[in-house]
């Protein structure tokens, strides 16, 4: 059994002759009281979920009050009265608008310095801009599916995450500049949309501009000589050096922009019978798409449309206005949207067809999100149409053949199924096959009912044509699992609540002219369209709140313990049936073990701050992997923690980037090729290598082997302590073993003696399977000859290679191979310029050069991370739990 050793500094300090050694300490430190940062960072999601739910709100009530003279029928009538050709303009400008999008990636790709071609930079560009315009959030949400697809082209995430900031700051740096100059194109028009004077429109717009050239003059004598990439520049913004795109990028992606606004906006100017002046309406229209990018409501629903009829419905008219709104959301957000999903769907499907049905989870990546939000929209669908009135002519003929209470019975069922789908759409982005089969059978309901209903078949077929699409991607939704135990996700329920809201908003605006009557409630009948909707509304307001409060009251999630000795029994056995020998270091029982139902597949992790952190990937059965990280992120979501997967395997990166984590770079592991490694070889490393073998068998030394259990200890503890006190370290742990009797009993010890008496060990990581072998603890006696640990090494070495064992592992170097080229990541630069400056605190190079003499092949290890800033504060949460506390970081 092998226990990788940990990047922290201490971590692989056994192996080189001048490094540290680190474990656990003995008592644990006080946590301090938490500051009123930290306080707010904890309710960082409530507070960010409740200011866009109450701005959700203001929105609807805006448009509530300037819709409210407007009459149901005046906007029917105004929908009918567009002309064919504007809403065949409308759809052209969309063509055009996305087409100009594509534009954004291009300049983007420049900017990274990546190469793509063609279709796939196209398909990305277009599914990732639709899905942003609709769910918002576009760094995260298009973010996800560039990765999704561009990362089978090999760019790698840093620059995917590059591509993805850049294509979404570049609308938000060219809209003040477009704002400014459709404001001076029309002042007089522009000051009395936004009801502002026209010389403080004038002011401010030239105010604006100003202060934008003079930016760019400022950064422009900040510019440093050399470029990071052809079209850029770097500047310098303190001691930071920062890339930016050069003069003629930044103009050529201003006249993108622009495009692409002015595209978008003919998209809604085409759909109004008389538009207001041209500059007047693309500066409101700007500040509509600001205000509803700031407010982070899903594709700013009811926010950008408040700002438009606040400014035009006087002039314009409420119902010709609401009419082109309504239209513009269906073939700019809603069609798009749609079209994204298929093709995403479809690329998925061609990418599973050559690799085979067994194959399905490591292709299938964006299927699972791509059907939640599907379903997702199906509620969406489903509610919307309860909340609205049946068409007349169908119902008629329906009431032949059906009896009017079942019409009603079909009504209500039918919203309550919508609800339904908004939080299955939850489990379904978690991957749960309960889920899968719950949803898909709703589905099939919801479609029957929507024909019971009232003939609506366009409904029916989008319910049917979703669950087709479901039934054909079984195999993604894989895990086993009670819906009751799924998470609380308080994103999907404020978007539910978002949802169910807007339903309101719409039956009360359809049936404004209906007088309320407590009889209405109770009132069945055919044409009875309000009662319907209202009973419809109360029955999915109530199951949606039972829903959650039953979410709110499940029993406090299970404690975070240290394992029982039954546990570390089964992590034992299930270590030794596999070929993951690092997974020794659970048998240190400093960090608590997540299970696999089937008892043969462990994970161990540890809580930090507000981190969970897991270390290395999961230990046994290989197809049990996927599911243990989803268990391990359902347990982060009950803690409300940050999952953290620290040292894992490049093999393993999807799975960690399913359940939505990005991967740094840690270091590099050596790992010798055992069959391959052979001292008789002529070359001068391995002569240098027999030199030291033989001086050492001259000198007196000898490697004996120990069974587990029948090591003398109390021989060993002195070397421990002195190895301790002349590197002026303390024990820690988390990512490699302590001196302790209880954990070293579980291995076989190696044991250098020196003309009879100990001055060196190993506590040896082996499995059953005889593929990996490695060490954890390696310490020696400071009086013992120079030659000691290599001598060591290669016994150990030789003695697996005779066991016929095919790899030994000497562990990872922190920092090795991260590369401090111009444009990498930030935090793989610092790791690169540390790794090759930072010998005053910790020796890297010659911790690289010493396992270097062993020829052994380098294999890259990562930290899988949430996005953002969370990979800062994961690494020291981490670092933090390798030094056994906060104090351990300043103390050795």
């Amino acid at each position: 059994m092998r226990a990788t050793p940990s990047t922290a500094p201490a971590v692989d300090a056994p192996l080189a002759p001048d490094a540290d050694e680190p474990d656990i300490p003995t008592e644990l430190d006080i946590p301090a009281p938490p500051t009123w940062l930290q306080r707010l960072t904890a309710y960082r999601q409530p507070l960010t979920l409740g200011f866009t739910l109450l701005l959700f709100v203001i929105g609807l009530l805006a448009c509530w009050h300037l819709l409210q003279a407007l009459d149901p029928d005046a906007l029917r009538t105004a929908i009918h009265e567009i002309p064919g050709e504007r809403l065949g303009g409308a759809f052209l400008a969309t063509a055009v608008g996305f087409l100009a999008l594509a534009g954004y990636e291009w300049s983007a790709c420049r900017y990274a310095g990546v190469r793509l071609p063609l279709p796939r930079l196209f398909l990305g560009n277009f599914c990732a801009c639709a899905v942003s315009n609709a769910i918002g959030l576009s760094v995260l949400s298009g973010g996800s599916v560039r990765y999704r697809l561009y990362g089978r082209e090999g760019v790698s995430t840093a620059d995917i995450a590059r591509i993805s900031l850049f294509v979404s700051l570049s609308l938000g740096c060219a809209l003040p500049v477009l704002a400014a100059l459709a404001a001076l194109s029309d002042p007089h028009d522009a000051a009395l949309a936004l009801h502002l004077p026209e010389p403080l429109l004038q002011a401010i717009a030239a105010l604006l501009l100003a202060g934008i050239t003079a930016g760019l003059f400022w950064l422009s004598r900040r510019r440093l000589a050399d470029s990071t990439l052809p079209g850029t520049i770097d500047v310098m913004l303190g001691k930071s050096r920062l890339r930016l795109p050069g003069l003629r990028m930044s103009l050529l992606q201003l006249v993108i922009t622009a495009i692409d606004v002015c595209a978008a906006a003919s998209v809604l100017y085409l759909l109004l019978p008389e538009g207001p002046p041209l500059g007047a309406f693309l500066l409101v229209y700007l500040l509509a798409l600001a205000a509803g990018v700031l407010s982070h409501v899903p594709g700013g629903v009811g926010v950008f449309e408040a700002v438009l009829l606040a400014a035009f419905a006087g002039q314009i008219g409420a119902a010709p206005l609401a009419a082109a709104l309504l239209l513009y959301r269906l073939i700019y957000i809603g069609l798009p949207l749609l079209l994204a999903c298929l093709l995403l769907l479809a690329n998925e499907a061609r990418q599973y067809l050559p690799a085979g049905r067994q194959a399905l989870r490591a292709v299938a990546g964006p299927a699972a999100p791509v059907l939640a939000l599907l379903v997702f929209l199906a509620g969406i669908v489903l509610l919307f149409s309860g909340a609205t009135p049946s068409v007349d002519v169908r119902l008629e003929h329906l009431s032949f053949l059906i009896p009017h209470r079942l019409i009603d019975a079909s009504h209500l069922a039918a919203s309550l199924i919508g609800v339904l789908c908004l939080l299955l759409a939850h489990g379904l982005r978690r991957r749960l096959s309960a889920a899968w089969a719950l949803t898909l059978g709703l589905l099939l309901a919801g479609a029957l009912l929507s024909l019971l209903k009232g003939f609506d078949w366009e409904e029916a077929l989008l319910l049917s044509a979703t669950a087709a699409l479901l039934a054909s991607f079984r195999r993604a939704f894989y895990r086993p699992s009670r819906l009751l135990e799924m998470p609380f996700s308080p994103v999907n329920l404020v978007a539910s609540i978002c949802v169910l809201g807007a339903a309101l908003w719409l039956m009360f605006f359809v049936y404004q002219d209906v007088p309320y009557e407590h009889e209405l409630w109770w009132q069945f009948a055919v044409d009875g369209d309000a009662p319907r909707a209202l009973r419809a509304a109360l029955a999915s307001g109530l199951l949606l709140a039972g829903l959650a409060l039953l979410w709110l009251l499940r029993p406090t999630p299970p404690s975070i313990d240290r394992p029982e000795e039954a546990q570390l029994q089964q992590a034992a056995r299930i270590l030794l049936a596999s070929d993951q020998p690092d997974g020794g270091l659970a048998l240190t029982g400093d960090k608590a073990l997540l299970l696999h139902p089937s008892g043969d597949a462990f994970l161990m992790y540890a809580m930090q701050g507000r981190s969970l952190v897991a270390l290395f990937d999961p230990i046994g059965c290989a197809a049990h992997r996927a599911e243990l990280i989803w268990q391990f992120r359902d347990l982060c979501d009950l803690h409300h923690a940050r999952p953290v997967f620290y040292q894992v395997r490049a093999e393993n990166l999807p799975y960690y980037m399913d359940i939505g984590l990005s991967a740094i770079k840690l270091g590099e592991e050596a790992r010798v090729d055992l069959p391959r490694f052979d001292l008789e070889s002529k070359n001068k490393t391995m002569k240098d290598l027999r030199y030291t073998l033989s001086r050492g068998q001259r000198d007196g030394l000898a490697m004996r082997i120990f069974e587990p259990g029948e090591a003398p200890l109390e021989l060993l503890r002195p070397i421990s302590d002195a190895w301790m006190q002349g590197k002026q370290v303390r024990e820690k742990g988390f990512s490699l073993g302590r001196f302790d009797p209880a954990y070293l009993r579980h291995f076989r010890i190696a044991v250098i003696e020196f003309e009879g008496r100990p001055v060196a060990f190993a506590n040896l990581l082996e499995t059953d399977a005889h593929k990996v072998a490695s060490i954890d603890l390696m310490r020696m006696h400071p009086e013992a000859p120079k030659l000691t640990m290599e001598f060591l090494m290669l016994s150990l070495l030789l003695h697996f290679k005779a066991q016929g064992y095919e790899r030994f592992s000497l562990g990872m170097v922190p920092l090795s191979g991260l590369q401090p080229r111009r444009g990498a990541p930030l935090t793989q630069r610092l790791g690169a310029l540390v790794f090759q400056r930072g010998e005053q605190f910790y020796n890297f190079q010659g911790l690289r050069r010493f396992k270097e003499k062993f020829q052994p092949d380098w294999e890259p290890r990562y930290m899988a991370v949430p996005a953002g800033l969370d990979p800062l504060v994961a690494l020291a949460d981490t670092a933090a739990l390798i030094a056994g506390g906060l104090t351990g970081l300043v103390k050795r």
